[in-house]
């Protein structure tokens, strides 16, 4: 072979045997350890090893929710009896409209749509409210210091000119016209009556009332309870 040919190869010889060639970088890369990533290093650290018992279990899914599912019935909070007692309401003797309102003192605010013996039956029944419960109280006497159920629902009737005397329930039962009226209604038997009017309900029984208190009082509307005659006054 000619010099001029052989010369490149012997030179490349030459070079690959020289300690600072190709080779031996590539057999020292192979030999140094592998580099990381501080960062990536910092968060695998941060992440425990799944066989650490102290490791903490991963957070539960929530339970998947079926909307058609029918959900729990609301149940409305029933005020305690002596918040709702005490509760104020209106101040003034009367209110507009047609529907009496409960005064801060017991009474009832007279509203001033209504006619006028509706207004006198609840100004009449304002002078005895807060008086306490007596047997056959309002009977032997009008103006008296205690009343039972017939006893006040007559006084009431008796001051607004609607009842010429004091009547027990029985008879209170079958007076004036049956059925109840549009301002007015007294609900009655033999062993009990009390008076609706223009939407409070004179009364000695605490039956519908939250308010638990005794004695004469004005109470919310209940309508004709069973085994109770409804009667009215025409026109009222």
């Amino acid at each position: 072979m000619p010099l001029r040919l052989a010369l490149p190869t012997i030179l490349l010889a030459l070079l690959l045997s020289l300690p600072g060639t190709a080779a031996a970088h590539h057999r020292q890369h192979r030999e140094a350890p592998e580099l990381v990533d501080p960062y990536e290093q910092e968060w695998e650290d941060e992440v425990p090893a799944e066989d650490d018992p102290a490791a903490e279990a991963p957070p539960a899914l929530p339970e998947p929710v079926d909307e058609l599912a029918e959900p729990e019935p609301f149940v409305e909070p029933v005020p305690a009896p002596e918040l709702e007692a005490v509760a104020p309401l209106v101040t003034t003797a009367t209110v507009p409209g047609r529907t009496a309102l409960m005064r801060r003192d017991g009474k009832a605010a007279i509203p001033r749509g209504a006619p006028k013996r509706v207004r006198a039956v609840i100004a009449a029944a304002n002078q005895i409210v807060g008086k306490p419960y007596k047997w056959g109280g309002g009977h032997a006497r009008l103006l008296d210091k205690g009343y039972d159920c017939s006893g006040a629902v007559s006084f009431a009737l008796i001051r607004a000119g609607l009842l010429p005397a004091p009547r027990v329930s029985g008879a209170l039962a079958r007076w004036a016209a049956p059925g109840a009226g549009r301002w007015l209604t007294v609900h009655a038997n033999r062993g009990h009556v009390y008076l609706e009017v223009a939407g409070l309900r004179l009364d000695t029984s605490r039956v519908g009332d939250r308010g638990g208190r005794s004695g004469v009082r004005w109470r919310p509307v209940i309508g004709r309870r069973p085994a109770f005659t409804s009667r009215h006054v025409a026109g009222l």
